[in-house]
């Protein structure tokens, strides 16, 4: 499996919204329900619309006196808007951090509506109610070189740094699994390697959790978070890898099976203990 370092700072302040540009949608496409799966897609991942199935293009505002100026509560109402549209798909076209005290992340970005949506998905973050399917590993075996890897996951948990000045300080923790990053040799798919894989993407997401309660019971100032926030990240990265790499070892990748059950077991319990710090 690949594990990914990541550290992203990002500066958040005050209020806006987004608005849809004028004339740019079509109103014969009905809209979503509210629980519709909408995928969000950055300017770096992979898309090709080829034109077709284009709805309109949104953008963040800084005039409408909404609570929606950090990063994710603009990408919620995107979503919001892309579901009254009938769009599923939301690509961002631009994204600038903000530039001064009591600015917004300014983000525009354009709606689809593309048939099997999740056909495109390049990332997504952990949830409970969503589990790993073959479906998700969509990069390519690496038959040359691991003839003996029958499966790769790569999940990476990172954090994000918001200095809000209207509504103070937060540090973002995120645990992603990398669509592209993991794959899996097709004859190779069964259920038993499956759950060996998710159980490395569920104990990613014990230490994201770990990080969350570790910060969220740390005194952070304008003046430490970045210090504090990046060394409590680093040791704890530093101490996931070890537990990573103590699960393939004791499971023999998932073979052994009364072992590959203990494990699961304990990262249940470990993810149960921490439930509060979900999100």
């Amino acid at each position: 499996m690949k594990h990914l370092l990541y550290i992203v700072i990002a500066v958040c302040i005050c209020s806006c919204s987004p608005k849809l540009a004028p004339g740019t949608g079509d109103n014969d496409i009905s809209p979503l329900p509210d629980t519709a799966f909408v995928l969000v897609l950055s300017q770096n991942d992979r898309f090709n619309s080829n034109g077709n199935g284009r709805i309109a293009t949104i953008s963040s505002s800084e005039n409408n006196k909404y609570p929606a100026c950090t990063y994710e509560e603009i990408i919620t109402k995107f979503k919001q808007m892309a579901r009254a549209q009938g769009a599923n798909l939301v690509r961002i076209s631009s994204y600038r951090k903000p530039a001064y005290k009591g600015d917004c992340d300014k983000i525009t970005a354009k709606l689809y509506k593309v048939d099997n949506v999740k056909a495109y998905e390049q990332k997504f973050e952990w949830s409970a109610e969503r589990k790993l399917t073959w479906d998700d590993f969509k990069g390519n075996p690496a038959f040359n070189k691991e003839p003996d890897v029958a499966a790769r996951t790569s999940c990476r948990f990172g954090i994000r740094i918001d200095t809000m000045y209207a509504s103070g300080i937060r540090v973002v923790v995120t645990n992603e699994f990398i669509c592209r990053q993991s794959s899996v040799r097709p004859e190779r798919k069964t259920a038993a390697l499956l759950a060996h894989e998710q159980l490395h993407f569920d104990l990613s997401e014990v230490y994201a959790r770990l990080l969350r309660k570790q910060l969220a019971n740390t005194q952070l100032t304008a003046t430490n978070i970045n210090k504090v926030s990046t060394d409590a990240f680093l040791e704890t990265y530093r101490i996931y890898k070890e537990r990573q790499w103590a699960y393939d070892q004791e499971t023999h990748h998932g073979l052994n099976a009364a072992t590959q059950e203990r494990w699961e077991e304990t990262i249940r319990k470990e993810l149960a203990a921490l439930a509060g710090y979900e999100n």
